[in-house]
């Protein structure tokens, strides 16, 4: 039994020998082969340091002064040039710290500032960015100041009516965002401040207060205009087809059409959705004093568009035609409609 226990104090002591041994072969294997990474042109680096956002490996650079240029360059690239800059800040958690390297696995690539700078900004552009760069930047922005308008009685306009006296001027201001982006995209902008530069000069409006005259059969100054237009347009348009014949029921303006035909012919050719019969129901009512052009004139059983200075447009009779007229002519005024009008507000 002695002799068992001599033989196996040997083994342990040979076991511990070789372990020394190996161990400090592994050592000397370490020192004479150390595990490396590479440049692209295979140049070796020893002792590389890696930059992680929130754990996540970025890139592998030389020196952890190198890492720290690349976060500021790629911090940069994402301030504007013509913005007063507030914050700017990574969103991650950023850590720069050792690369650990293994023996006999394929070294790993390391960067160039310039290489991880554009790897970051590049991988940025995708939708799995590398790190979110968020920056807040004061922008002064020039904006117009619309004039108020402000209105005035006058005795000089019909009850009602509108005319413009001053049509005021815009001012301008400088407005202060506070714009956020990230990587690059915006994705807030706030007000925070404003200064007008230019005051805006208002807008004045007179409105009428006249009583109107009896020249109307129906004094019904009620109802509004269907649209905004230049009633020229329309009695210019319709004076083309003077000289045409007047047909009962049609409404062909160069193959014959008759009063009501004419006024619903003209407005339709500018797009104005009127009904065949019943315009002294449209529109808005006037005096005579103060028709326009393109007005409706309505008589008993008669239609014409007044065309300004006394006189009118109108599909008169199988004698006369398509014809101009005096305002007159045609009998008594009953009312008269106005369905477009320029505008003043």
């Amino acid at each position: 039994m002695l002799e068992n226990l001599r033989t196996n104090k040997k083994m342990y002591i040979a076991i511990l020998i070789a372990l020394i041994f190996v161990a400090a072969a592994a050592v000397v294997f370490n020192i004479i082969v150390k595990p490396y990474a590479v440049y692209a042109d295979g140049t070796k680096v020893e002792d590389p340091c890696i930059v992680s956002a929130d754990g996540k490996e970025i890139f592998i650079v030389e020196t952890p002064e190198i890492a720290s240029d690349v976060i500021r360059e790629v911090m940069e690239s994402y301030v504007a040039e013509d913005g007063k800059l507030d914050t700017l800040e990574i969103d991650e958690q950023l850590k720069i710290e050792d690369k650990t390297l293994f023996v006999g696995v394929k070294p790993p690539r390391v960067l160039t500032k310039d290489e991880a700078v554009a790897k970051v900004l590049a991988a940025n552009d995708t939708e799995s960015p590398a790190m979110h760069v968020t920056t807040k930047t004061d922008v002064d922005i020039t904006e117009k100041v619309k004039p108020e308008t402000v209105y005035e009685k006058t005795d000089d306009l019909y009850n009602g009516n509108l005319a413009l006296k001053n049509k005021g001027e815009e001012g301008e201001k400088i407005v202060t965002n506070e714009v956020t982006l990230v990587n690059g995209q915006e994705t807030d902008s706030e007000p925070v401040a404003e200064k007008v530069t230019e005051e805006p000069v208002d807008r004045v409006i007179y409105v009428g207060t006249k009583a109107r005259p009896a020249d109307t059969a129906w004094r019904d100054y009620t109802g509004a205009i269907i649209g905004e237009d230049d009633g020229m347009k329309m009695v210019n348009y319709g004076l083309q087809f003077v000289g045409n014949r007047y047909k009962y029921g049609g409404t062909s303006l160069t193959n014959g059409t008759d009063c009501s035909g004419f006024i619903y012919s003209v407005y339709r050719h500018f797009g104005y959705n009127v009904p065949r019969l019943g315009f002294y129901k449209m529109g808005k009512g006037v005096c005579l004093d103060e028709a326009k052009a393109g007005d409706v004139v309505y008589y008993p059983g008669h239609y014409a568009m007044y065309m300004g200075n006394g006189k009118i447009v109108h599909a008169y009779n199988s004698r006369a035609g398509i014809c101009v007229s005096s305002v007159h002519a045609p009998g008594r005024i009953l009312t008269i409609r106005r369905f477009v009008d320029e505008p003043v507000e």
